[in-house]
């Protein structure tokens, strides 16, 4: 019999082994790799709280280490990076601040290597450089590119460091770093299958000019990987130290039970702040993409795709989420993997129940994701083949709402203040020759440019609420102007973006950019959104939608003869209802996922996010409230008039607003008796509807919707038929 080789792990074990075993013992006990009584860092808090001090801010310092090296406005101005360090077996143990979608991905991409002999078959060695940023093994979209660095300590592998930066060019064929008209997976750009890239801390000059040879942005590509290698290295040298002062023993201790004391916490959390229960709602994901140049045909359909959000939260403080009924896949770039949906659900734990710098892998153990119907949306059983390169628009969609269904719960819990919600974004992707001749793909930064949801207290936070981040920065858009040929002509809140409410949502600031010195055109294409003609359902306890997302392109008819007669250029988009008849240019609205098109000189690109749900009744907020917005310039009297029923006038004289309290009550009593007059009781209502449902009067696109859920889900079926009383081979 063969000698088993020996690994380089805990005492000689292989990784292999150690992480089957992680697994057994996370299965038998329900605790992380079996700690049912974790004892080292509670013998001595304040060591343990230096100890896990000293690691967050080895990963902070060397995240900032990483934007010092990288000349990437991704990375420099909206610092859209993160670090983790990770057990051998490749779980979270503590992540930087920055982007946090990533607090699972990077370690599967370390347990897939694992799983996959890496171990034995491609070596693994201190100094060794891995790549990774294919989603069909673990991740959100190509353009986020892990950087990974095992580290040792006399010849054993203790722990993995892991940088994260997304990219500006992957090589994406059409527009951008997130195309919205690629629907097949080689469309995507560049994929680095985990990898090995590098040796003795170097980058492998092959590597180098594989790079070289095939992105038209290979500078700020290997910038940033040099600076996630200088941050890798930093931090693991840090953990030496950190190892070399508190035993080896203690760490390799201590980072198991740093996961297993915030899996405990997070059952805490939930339990305290909850309310056991099912809770579910709907996203309408719209697909169009009859009109978009694409040679594989298929793709060349719009569609709609019914997306069920069913949450269960047990008493044992454990969330299971469930998207049953999701409709089916198709060509188009916005498939997210069923291991990509973690992603989404990292960034949205970690605003809502775990922001206390902890977060970690232990975060999400108490949070189950059912496994989505087979050739869904988020499971192709065709993802090796299909685009993924933009699939953010359904999953920010639906975690979005799913943060307004867990304030739910923590609302009737009585934490009012932690109630918000989110939503997506809309933008530009550009590509062809910039203001130096050099051609590259190009995308504006759009990271704080959105309104939050309205709290349970409170208006919500203006232009401040990415989901993807807690730091949201546009950055300064000087440096953005060197990568993108444009002018910056405006940044100003939009009080036609907001939710109404007894409390409103945070205003939205849309970005308005002249493309300047342009003298090749240049293909655009919006980043896609999950909503164009629907309005998404994130008003709570009868508040309302917020404003819907805009993407519009501006033409004037004679820029130079506008200009010389100082004409009123377009600096704001206003009241929605005049913008589009704007008199001295060609005023184009495009859907959330348009057609690659040309676009030239002086054209202006306009993208507006919209924003998330109001709170409550409209009608019961407070005036003082909106006279305080009036006169900050967050709204208008028609705003105040019909949707708030607030009667106001300005005062010329003491420069404010003042509120008629008489005409504001007279206007509130006729709105509640206009919706008597209108209303129907909810059993007339039914059966109107239930009406139009059997004789299928609806519009072509939601006929094809419900079909292709029913086809998938037969619980889901079950439930369409028993709620509108239909017969049991009812279908579409």
């Amino acid at each position: 019999m063969s000698k088993q080789k020996k690994g380089i792990g805990d005492r000689g074990q292989t990784l292999k082994r150690m992480l089957e075993e992680n697994r057994r013992l996370l299965k038998e006990t329900g605790c992380y790799a079996g700690l049912t009584q974790p004892q080292l860092l509670r013998q001595d808090p304040v060591k343990a709280e230096l100890f896990h001090s000293r690691m967050m801010s080895s990963l902070i310092a060397g995240r900032e280490t990483c934007k010092m090296v990288s000349g990437s406005p991704y990375v420099r101005e909206v610092a859209e990076l993160c670090m983790g360090i990770y057990t051998p077996e490749g779980d979270s143990v503590l992540q930087s601040t920055g982007i946090q979608v990533h607090v699972r991905l990077m370690g599967d991409n370390i347990t897939w290597m694992i799983d996959n002999n890496y171990e034995e078959d491609v070596g693994i060695n201190d100094g060794d450089l891995f790549l990774a940023n294919d989603p069909v093994i673990a991740g959100i979209h190509a353009a986020d590119l892990y950087d990974i660095l095992p580290v040792f300590w006399e010849g054993e592998l203790v722990a993995w460091v892991c940088t994260v930066i997304m990219e500006m060019d992957v090589g994406a064929v059409s527009p951008g770093c997130m195309p919205t008209t690629a629907v097949e997976r080689g469309a995507d750009g560049i994929k680095f299958c985990c990898e090995k890239v590098g040796s003795g801390d170097r980058l492998r000059r092959d590597f180098e000019i594989k790079i070289e040879m095939s992105l038209d942005m290979s500078d700020l590509f290997l910038l940033d990987r040099k600076g996630a290698v200088a941050a890798n290295i930093r931090v693991r040298e840090e953990l030496k130290h950190i190892i070399g002062d508190f035993g080896l023993d203690y760490f390799k201790a201590g980072i198991k039970e740093l996961i297993e004391e915030e899996r405990r916490s997070q059952v805490a959390r939930i339990k305290q702040r909850t309310v056991p229960g099912r809770y579910k709602d709907v996203v309408p994901f719209e697909i169009y993409m009859a009109e978009t140049q694409t040679s594989w045909l298929p793709g060349k359909r719009d569609m709609i795709r019914l997306i069920p959000v069913r949450m269960d939260i047990l008493p044992e403080g454990r969330l299971v989420l469930d998207f049953d009924g999701v409709g089916e896949w198709g060509w188009h770039p916005f498939n997210p993997t069923p291991k990509g949906l973690y992603g989404a659900l990292s960034i949205s734990v970690v605003q809502t129940l775990s922001y206390d710098g902890r977060a970690n892998l232990g975060s999400l153990l108490p949070c189950e994701i059912k496994t989505p119907p087979v050739d869904s949306l988020f499971n192709p059983s065709l993802i090796k083949k299909l685009a993924t390169g933009n699939p953010w628009p359904a999953a920010i969609d639906v975690f979005s709402l799913w943060v307004g269904m867990l304030g739910t719960a923590f609302y009737m819990r009585g934490f009012r203040e932690e109630v918000f919600n989110k939503i997506s974004s809309s933008g530009w992707q550009l590509a062809g020759f910039d203001q130096f001749g050099v051609k590259r793909p190009m995308m504006a930064g759009t990271t704080g440019n959105f309104g939050c949801g309205a709290s349970g207290v409170c208006d919500g936070v203006d232009t401040g609420a990415w989901i993807a981040t807690m730091e949201t920065d546009t950055g300064n858009w000087e440096v953005w102007q060197l990568f993108i040929p444009e002018i910056y002509m405006s940044r100003m809140l939009e009080p036609y973006s907001v939710g109404c409410g007894r409390y409103r949502s945070g205003l939205s600031m849309p970005t308005m950019d002249m493309l300047h010195r342009v003298t090749v055109g240049i293909g655009s294409g919006a980043i896609g959104c999950a909503h164009d003609r629907i309005i998404p359902n994130l008003g709570l306890f009868g508040g309302y939608p917020g404003g819907k997302r805009n993407t519009f392109l501006v033409r004037y008819h004679d820029f130079k003869d506008t200009v010389s007669k100082r004409l009123p250029l377009i600096h704001e988009i206003g009241d929605p209802r005049t913008f589009m008849d704007y008199p001295y240019a060609e005023v184009r609205r495009l859907n959330h996922m348009p057609p690659t098109i040309e676009v030239k000189d002086k054209d202006l690109l306009i993208a507006d996010n919209g924003s998330p749900g109001g709170l409550g009744d409209p009608i019961e907020r407070d005036p003082a409230l909106q006279k305080a917005d009036l006169d900050n310039g967050l709204t208008n009297l028609d705003i105040t008039r019909r949707m708030y029923c607030i009667e106001a006038s300005y005062d010329e004289k003491a420069k404010e607003w003042r509120i008629d309290q008489k005409a504001t009550s007279q206007l509130r009593e006729a709105r509640r008796r206009e919706r008597l007059a209108r209303g129907v009781p909810v059993e007339k209502w039914w059966q109107q509807a239930r009406q139009r449902i059997q004789e299928k009067r609806l519009d072509p696109l939601l006929v094809e919707m419900y079909r292709s859920s029913m086809k998938l889900s037969e619980g889901f079926t079950r439930e369409y038929r028993d709620f509108w009383g239909l017969p049991g081979d009812f279908t579409f």
